[in-house]
């Protein structure tokens, strides 16, 4: 496996990661949760707690197109060998 493989792995790693981990997240807030574990109000997430998951997408969305790119760059430049 070559590195623009890898690179277009951990882009979509990285997009795909946060969305499960968000939703995840939205799905445990609307859990009931009464007596020792909380009081039955929905604890939503702050702004510091969703700028690495929104930093984690948009890193993933935007390397995405430039790994593919750079892998059809290489696939033509072994192809002209």
């Amino acid at each position: 496996m070559n590195k623009y493989v890898i690179y277009i792995t951990a882009s979509v790693i990285c997009i795909l990661i946060p969305v499960i981990g968000l939703l995840y997240g939205l799905w445990d807030i609307h859990q009931p949760k009464t007596g020792p574990v909380g009081d039955g109000k929905p604890n939503y997430p702050t702004i510091p707690q969703l700028i690495p998951i929104v930093s984690c997408f948009i890193l993933g969305a935007v390397n995405l197109p430039f790994a593919i790119m750079r892998y059809k760059q290489n696939k033509k430049t072994k192809e002209g060998r």
